[in-house]
């Protein structure tokens, strides 16, 4: 099994979906996804039986996932394990806030949609990005391996996704790379 630790709107479906081609392995993508949470049983057990599997796994997951120990059920079974990290931490969080926003999570829209700044909900974007960045510093810390920027993948299936903002967010100003310096 590949396992590859990240947070939410790094690219990482496409990663995940590269990945599998390359090695010609099942993408379990978000399998232990937070609204998925009757499948995350059954779906370690299908690790177990079979290894050919690439899985993504985010600090939300885990935390919220009913296997109260599922990172350590996960890392004797990964032969490999990526940290995806994205370095425009500015971008993520409005790629993440439109997501939420817009409910649009996996899709590319041509058409400008309009999207309007909520300060509360913007902030709470900003903060659980950051949060689940600190959990991911975390593990990358205490885990064998490979770091991987967003920027360094291929962008040609990045999501096109134009939007007119009511009002710009504005600058966050964390530099998530020192994180994982």
């Amino acid at each position: 099994m590949i396992l590859v630790l990240t947070t939410y709107r790094t690219g990482s479906t496409n990663f995940c979906k590269q990945l599998a081609e390359e090695h010609k392995y099942e993408n379990l993508d978000e399998a232990f996804h937070e609204n998925l949470l009757d499948l995350h049983k059954p779906v370690l057990r299908h690790l177990h039986k079979n290894k050919n599997c690439i899985v993504k796994l985010m600090p939300w997951h885990i935390k919220k996932s009913p296997i109260k120990n599922l990172l350590d059920e996960l890392l004797p079974l990964a032969e490999k394990v990526y940290v995806l990290v994205r370095k425009d931490f500015d971008q993520q969080c409005q790629s993440y806030y439109i997501a939420c926003y817009t409910k649009e999570w996996h899709n590319t829209f041509y058409e400008p949609k309009d999207i309007i700044l909520e300060r509360e909900n913007w902030q709470r974007c900003v903060n659980f990005l950051h949060d689940e960045y600190l959990e991911l510093e975390t593990l990358y810390r205490k885990i064998d391996n490979q770091l991987i920027y967003t920027h360094q993948l291929d962008q040609g299936k990045k999501y096109d996704r134009p939007v007119n903002w009511n009002k710009k967010p504005g600058f966050v100003n964390i530099d998530i790379e020192e994180l994982f310096d």
